[in-house]
């Protein structure tokens, strides 16, 4: 039987565009995504909408793989919504579902240090 896959569904399993972040101008408050095409389209930190990892613009990173969508303002077409995401996910290619990521607990930390370096240290 042959796989149902959506055609509007991006690689990560939503319906984000995919691009790159490639500049930021926290003085100006503005930013530059790179789509999958080359194409570079602006956004403003005061108009666009974060979701997913990062809750601020500020939290956004060059280089940063993100989602995006579109919409027409009196500049013309901008960048009106950012979606982030885990960075554990996109440094290995892996997308994780829905509820994947929310199974997910943050371990303690845990002291990996040599007990036998700390007993050389004694004598």
């Amino acid at each position: 039987m042959a796989e149902d896959r959506d055609p509007l569904k991006s690689a990560r399993g939503d319906y984000y565009h995919q691009g790159t972040i490639t500049k930021l101008f926290p003085s100006n408050n503005t930013g530059v995504v790179r789509t999958e095409n080359g194409r570079e389209l602006t956004f403003s930190y005061d108009l666009v909408i974060m979701a997913g990892e990062a809750k601020s613009p500020l939290d956004l990173h060059v280089g940063e793989q993100v989602g995006y969508d579109l919409g027409w303002t009196s500049g013309g077409l901008r960048i009106t919504k950012i979606k982030t995401y885990p960075k554990t996910d996109a440094a290995s290619g892996v997308f994780p579902s829905e509820g994947e990521r929310s199974q997910r607990q943050d371990l303690p930390a845990q002291d990996f240090a040599d007990k036998h370096s700390q007993e050389r240290n004694i004598k």
